[in-house]
């Protein structure tokens, strides 16, 4: 089965731009944005490079437009790619961007100026973490301030949309799961137990790890990502399986896109995740599903169908 490509086709606008994560205590420097499809939220102090800048003369220039103060020195913290909808075209046209960001860690000096550029922003102020949400804040604030960004698909199943996990989201917007299928070299399957800590299919066997897909991921990377922090294996996907999903009462609630990973790395389980881990034959798999279905999430059984 062909993976679909990650890129969706419903943006209507794209922009790249370079920012300053400014911190103080719990506090980030953000400014209010005065335009844009970003207009009224907190956003971090940045924006798109000028000709001939490099990243760090971006940065440096958008602090000292936006807050008054001066960059001290700066250092890479990550680039990120993330879709957006919440916005609205001047044609009246509802959108979906594609945002892609450079982001650094900023130390800078004097004071925040309370008063816009006249262009960008309304005025720089510093803000606690605690108090930013999918509301008043962008999602590079909310990476910033160490909230879970996740992706959010679609009805087709193309990212098109960011929200923090765990917090209400929309009922047209869907969840995006990466999960794997550890295979060893004797062909057999490593499953694990989900532990009975979590909200979701506790105490049932699944993958052999999954997770969300995280803002600016590709189910790829995710799944590569999940197989590290769940079991401690670093390896390649081999292969894409195949998709399936999750319903919630009668409702489409997540997308899964399955991998195929072949290690004989020793497995070693993160307890806040994992129950217990076991090495399946597929036959033995497909038996132990079909006389106990109520033992394995629903989206998994599902998969091992198509194996």
């Amino acid at each position: 089965m062909e993976q679909k490509n990650f890129l969706t086709p419903f943006v209507t606008r794209s922009h790249t731009g370079v920012y300053g994560i400014i911190r103080r205590g719990k506090e980030l420097l953000l400014i209010k944005k005065a335009r844009g499809p970003y207009t009224g939220l907190y956003d971090l102090p940045g924006g798109g490079p000028e000709a001939g800048e490099t990243p760090e003369q971006t940065v440096a220039r958008e602090i000292e437009e936006e807050t008054q103060c001066r960059l001290e020195r700066a250092t890479l913290w990550g680039t990120k790619t993330i879709f957006f909808s919440d916005f609205t075209k001047a044609s009246g046209e509802v959108g979906c961007m594609q945002h892609t960001g450079t982001l650094f860690e900023a130390v800078v000096s004097g004071e925040p100026t309370a008063i816009g550029d006249g262009r960008d922003s309304n005025g720089a102020v510093w803000v606690n973490v605690d108090e930013l949400t999918s509301q008043n804040a962008t999602p590079f604030v909310l990476m910033a301030a160490g909230k879970e960004v996740i992706s959010l698909a679609n009805r087709e199943d193309y990212p098109f949309d960011v929200g923090v996990r765990g917090a209400p989201r929309p009922d047209d917007r869907y969840v995006m799961i990466a999960g794997v299928l550890l295979f060893n070299s004797r062909g057999n399957l490593i499953l694990h137990r989900i532990s009975h800590h979590k909200r979701v299919d506790a105490g049932r066997w699944s993958y052999s790890a999954a997770g969300h897909v995280d803002a600016g991921e590709t189910y790829e990377q995710a799944a590569v990502r999940e197989l590290k922090e769940e079991l401690g294996i670093e390896a390649q996907i081999d292969s894409f399986i195949g998709k399936t999903y999750t319903e919630r009462e009668g409702r489409l609630v997540a997308f899964h896109h399955v991998f195929k990973v072949i290690s004989d790395a020793p497995a070693v389980p993160d307890p806040n995740e994992i129950e217990e881990i076991r090495e399946w034959s597929v036959s033995e798999l497909r038996q132990a599903i079909a006389q106990h279905p109520e033992e394995f999430s629903a989206a998994f059984a599902r998969i091992i169908h198509q194996l």
